[in-house]
Parts: structure tokens; sequence; C-alpha cells
């Protein structure tokens, strides 16, 4: 198996995880026929790559492993398609596949994976997606000790994904009560550049 070097150095110097938490990434903001390509494939390296690289906390399948435990941070585009942060919602919903699915994989070995998704304003985490322009509110996200709570509490629970905060769990759910080109629509209202052209 093809290890990451910080597998590696991880081995060398016989470390043992107990917790990973995984939350690389970043955003790009803006119209997708004017966004720079290699920004956009280093966003999806990035956001995704770093997902399936860090394999240090995975047993052999062969092996006895200790309880060990992994979380990923995501946002709650995850739940939808975001136009203007095309890409990156994208990723986000890649790393809530990945997590769930990974979460199962490993369960008989002792290991938990929760994907976990707060609000995206008020945290810090995309300075280069202009959280400011999407329309996200601080008292929707709560502070980072709070979302760092839930995320860990969820994780000890068990449980493969959780979304910080009962208003935002039910926003991200009832969007599921309409056809997903309204919901589209909606955000696309939400995210439009000024420059962009209108339909």
């Amino acid at each position: 198996m093809l290890r990451s070097r910080f597998s590696l150095s991880l081995l060398r110097r016989q470390v043992e995880i107990e917790l990973l938490v995984n939350n690389a990434g970043f955003g790009a903001y803006g119209e997708f026929a004017t966004a720079e390509t290699q920004r956009l494939l280093d966003m999806v390296k990035v956001n995704c790559g770093c997902r399936g690289a860090s394999d240090a906390p995975l047993p052999a399948a062969d092996a006895e492993a200790a309880p060990r435990r992994r979380a990923d941070s995501g946002l709650d585009c995850v739940f939808q398609a975001v136009p203007f942060i095309s890409t990156y919602a994208a990723t986000k919903a890649f790393d809530l596949l990945f997590a769930e699915g990974l979460a199962e994989e490993v369960r008989p070995y002792g290991i938990r994976v929760c994907a976990l998704w707060p609000r995206l304003h008020g945290l810090g985490v995309s300075r280069s997606s202009r959280p400011s322009e999407f329309g996200c509110r601080d008292e929707e996200s709560g502070t980072a000790e709070k979302v760092a709570r839930v995320g860990l509490q969820a994780l000890a629970a068990g449980k493969s994904y959780v979304i910080s905060g009962m208003g935002n769990y039910l926003g991200a759910h009832s969007q599921r009560l309409v056809p997903r080109r309204f919901v589209t629509r909606i955000t696309a209202r939400m995210f439009r550049p000024p420059a962009a052209k209108s339909a």
C-alpha cells in the first residue's frame, strides 16, 4: 500500500495516533468561467486529496487495532449545490460521502469516523471565499469552541456525521421538501457577485 509522507514519518517514529482532526481546506468565490483553473485544481487536491492521504490512523486489514478516532470537518453547503462556489461545494459533498463510507468500513477495527458540518461565517475557515458575501450570520454557527465540542461529542457517540446547531440541521434537511432546482436558484441569488449576469 502506498503511504503518505505523513504516515511514513509516524511509522518511523513509532507514533500511534488516537485522535486525528482533519480541518484542511480552502475555497474560491466567483464565476466558474473566470476562475483560475490551477486554483480550482489545488482546491480539489487539498479539500479531497488529503482525506485519502491521511492513512496513518487506519490499521492494516489483518491487524488488531486499538480504538482510534478521526474527525473530518466540512461546511453546510455539502447538502446542496451552491452557484459561484460550485467546486468548493462539490468538495464538501465528497467529504461527507467519504466520511460516511469510511466510518462503516473501519468500524470493525474499533475506529470511529465523523464528519462535522458547522456554519461558514464566524469560524475563520474561508477568508479566500469572501464569507461576508455569503449572507450567513455569526449567531447561526456559535463559537469555534462550541462547534468543536459538538463534533467531538458526536465522534465519541459513534455518529458518522453531525451538523452543529438545530437551526443549521433543519436548514440543511428542509431543502428536501422543495425541488432541487428551486434551492439552487435561491442560493444563486444569495451568492451572486455584483458583476455576474442574472438569469
